[in-house]
């Protein structure tokens, strides 16, 4: 059984107990993570394991969920579906960012049941999403209050900016620290907003903005994003 057919048979289970906007839901989040395991897993196989995939993809034009079976979800692929490509690639409210951390722990709740997640596995992919079903739907939120921060109150003046990914270094009411992640690491701060802001925010995520220096003080003018950092390798 693959990924594919394992996926479709937790969702035909579930319809047993789902009224008819649940299914859509349960269908459109599994649909996601599909489309997720798809462009990035092949990104952690090993060797042997990315031979296979290179050559049954290339002359087969086999997809992932194709090849391999669902023994290869793990803390890894959980964590980075949540944690980065729903919150960076798709564009949708905190309520259906809430939904889908639910429909994966259901998810992982079923692959344990049918002995394809070991019982070390499962007790860490419990932990992970314990912490999840609240950083996700947090950073989704953060993100919002900076723009419409940035909406009502626009800096027109400014002597230094600074635009790229940033990860959270400190955080103080009203203030957070950031550093530049890829080419510089420069750091960046105090950057200042309102303090009810900074209580959805976390240190060690990241932040996708544009950011201004006024004075000694720097403040947000543009964001696009904030996503987590996956812990698991």
């Amino acid at each position: 059984m693959n990924i594919e057919a394992a996926f479709k048979e937790f969702l035909i289970e579930k319809q047993q107990i789902l009224n008819t906007e649940q299914q859509k839901d349960y269908k459109e989040v599994i649909d996601l993570f599909i489309q997720f395991i798809n462009s990035f897993a092949y990104l952690a196989l090993d060797t042997e394991e990315a031979e296979l995939f290179d050559k049954l993809y290339i002359i087969d034009e086999k997809e992932y969920c194709d090849i391999f079976g669902p023994e290869f979800i793990g803390t890894h692929e959980v964590e980075a579906f949540l944690g980065e490509y729903m919150l960076r690639e798709v564009l949708t409210d905190v309520d259906f960012l809430k939904t889908s951390v639910k429909v994966i722990g259901e998810l992982v709740d079923w692959l344990h049941s049918k002995s394809i997640m070991s019982d070390e596995e499962y007790i860490e992919e419990v932990n992970i999403l314990n912490e999840l079903k609240y950083d996700v739907p947090n950073a989704r939120e953060f993100a919002i209050l900076l723009i419409e921060y940035i909406k009502s109150h626009p800096v027109t003046k400014y002597t230094e900016e600074l635009s790229g990914d940033f990860l959270i270094d400190k955080i103080e009411p009203g203030i957070f620290c950031l550093s530049e992640e890829y080419v510089l690491g420069q750091a960046v701060g105090p950057v200042i907003v309102p303090p009810e802001i900074t209580t959805k925010a976390k240190v060690g995520w990241t932040i996708c903005a544009t950011v201004v220096k006024t004075g000694k003080v720097w403040k947000p003018l543009g964001v696009g994003y904030v996503y987590l950092n996956p812990t698991s390798e």
